[in-house]
């Protein structure tokens, strides 16, 4: 089986996190235009994506979400070809709520190589849009240094 696993840390709460996941208008905000969810089980997933000059429709719907902790969605690439993305939610320390790392594990990938990179592209969109420019390290996992921000 092959997989690609992506980690990200934000400077944001669970749930702040989780909204970048499950609410149209923030997720349009690091994966593009235009984004149709339906934030229930069972509901709808679908996604215009655009990397490296490429455009695709992703069809899926989420399978199972559990309030800040998990996220899993399945995805129709293809008439014959079906993959699913979890992504996990948690504390970057016990001493704060203002970091959350976020693992995103994308199983049954056909393009290994393709879908790592643009996994890697749109996590650092996400970094970016709740941390600018700071990548938030091990040593910064502080609670003086979250509170303050970057």
């Amino acid at each position: 089986m092959s997989f690609i696993h992506e980690k990200v840390r934000l400077n944001a709460s669970m749930t702040q996190a989780m909204r970048f996941f499950l609410i149209e208008g923030s997720i349009e905000k690091w994966l593009g235009k235009p984004i149709k969810v339906e934030n229930k089980l069972n509901g709808q997933y679908w996604m215009s994506l655009s990397f490296q000059d490429l455009e695709w429709e992703s069809k899926g719907f989420v399978l199972d979400k559990q309030f800040e902790r998990s996220i899993k969605i399945s995805f129709f690439e293809s008439n014959s070809h079906q993959s699913t993305v979890e992504i996990f939610f948690m504390p970057c320390t016990s001493k704060t709520t203002y970091c959350t790392e976020i693992h995103l594990v994308h199983k049954d990938v056909k393009d290994k190589d393709f879908i790592q990179k643009f996994w890697e592209e749109k996590c650092n969109i996400l970094r970016e849009n709740f941390n600018g420019n700071w990548v938030i390290e091990d040593r910064d996992l502080i609670l003086s240094t979250l509170k303050g921000g970057f």
